[in-house]
């Protein structure tokens, strides 16, 4: 599979201050973040909120500069400069999770569609890009294209204003696209159609969808190969069922145990979500090494070199007061973790 994109050892960090200026603390936002996406596929970054996902997606659009890491596109580095922003920017377009928040409420439809159009002067007659707002329209079955060009978001259903973000994003025939929780505001009703909708595009172009979100079930539906962020570091990474039916880090495993199931059988079956609650973790674990710390304090095993999950882990060991790096565990499954799961499926 040819290569389009590569991240390698992005890094962001936020540090929160008082009004006066003195610093609190420091937010990992991402971590030494490495990922590679192929022409036509589908990677997801899952995790929940507060991982660190939407400001990858920010770095790599350049809308925010990462501390330290690279971006490359077919190959060449991304550089800091207008070029350089600009090449990516029309290879790489972006849906927005909130498609009442994504759109200019005051434009119409064509005007929506047409902005990246005129942006990066794709077409020089007005005939010629009235002629892509229709074929874009088509392609996401938004018709007759005439009326829904003309008319403005309020006049549009959710699921509808989703599909004129997916039209823009397509408008300039992109490599790329970058789908931040693309269905987590739309009714559950409309989520597969959306889902169908781009797996559709995906095959017809071999466009490829970097894929965001907290949502394990739409992510198995939809992806191919995903990567699991844990306070803005990748712990697991490989196929996508391999990842959730063979999780090898604990982390990935909870998460497994919070997906919803489906079967009225089991609706009144009590779950079992294996995490443990961060008091009962640090008075285990870490306060006997004599740490004075409030247990809510997440950011306590990063400052101190220690496994960023040991706080809320089952399956804490002594080595897990040092990072562990994310290594090959099973042949295209990686994870970071000190612990072979494999042999923990009880814990």
């Amino acid at each position: 599979m040819d290569e389009i994109l590569r991240v390698e050892h992005l890094s962001k960090h936020f540090v929160k201050k008082t009004i006066f200026g003195s610093k609190i603390s420091t937010v990992h936002a991402s971590d030494d973040v490495s990922f590679s996406l192929g022409r036509g596929e589908v990677f997801v970054l899952a995790g929940e909120s507060g991982s660190g996902k939407s400001t990858i997606a920010k770095m790599i659009l350049g809308s925010i500069y990462p501390d330290s890491g690279e971006i490359f596109l077919h190959g060449s580095k991304i550089q800091r400069n207008q070029k350089d922003m600009k090449k990516i920017r029309a290879a790489c377009q972006m849906i927005h999770q909130d498609p009442y928040d994504s759109i200019n409420p005051r434009m119409r439809v064509s005007d929506i569609i047409s902005e990246p159009l005129d942006i990066h002067g794709v077409y020089d007659t007005h005939s010629a890009r009235d002629e892509r707002i229709r074929e874009v329209l088509e392609e996401v079955k938004l018709e007759p294209t005439d009326e829904i060009a003309s008319k403005y978001p309020h006049m549009l259903s959710g699921g509808q204003r989703q599909r004129v973000v997916l039209a823009r994003a397509l408008a300039i025939k992109p490599q790329i696209i970058i789908a931040d929780e693309p269905v987590s505001m739309l009714d559950v009703s409309i989520r597969a159609e959306m889902l169908e909708l781009m797996r559709g595009l995906q095959d017809k172009y071999q466009i490829s969808f970097l894929y965001i979100t907290h949502d394990l079930a739409t992510a198995r539906h939809f992806g191919q190969r995903v990567g699991i962020l844990y306070l803005g570091k990748i712990v697991e990474t490989g196929k996508i069922n391999d990842v959730l039916f063979s999780p090898l880090h604990p982390y990935t495993r909870a998460l497994t145990d919070a997906i919803s199931d489906p079967d009225p059988d089991n609706l009144h079956r009590k779950k079992k979500i294996r995490i443990v609650h961060q008091q009962d973790q640090f008075s285990k674990y870490m306060v006997k090494e004599g740490a004075s710390i409030a247990p809510s304090d997440l950011n306590y095993s990063i400052r101190n070199g220690g496994c960023r999950f040991a706080p809320r882990c089952p399956c804490v060991i002594d080595a897990c007061a040092q990072e562990p790096d994310l290594e090959e565990k099973i042949s295209g499954h990686f994870s970071a973790c000190h612990v072979n799961l494999l042999n923990q499926n009880n814990v």
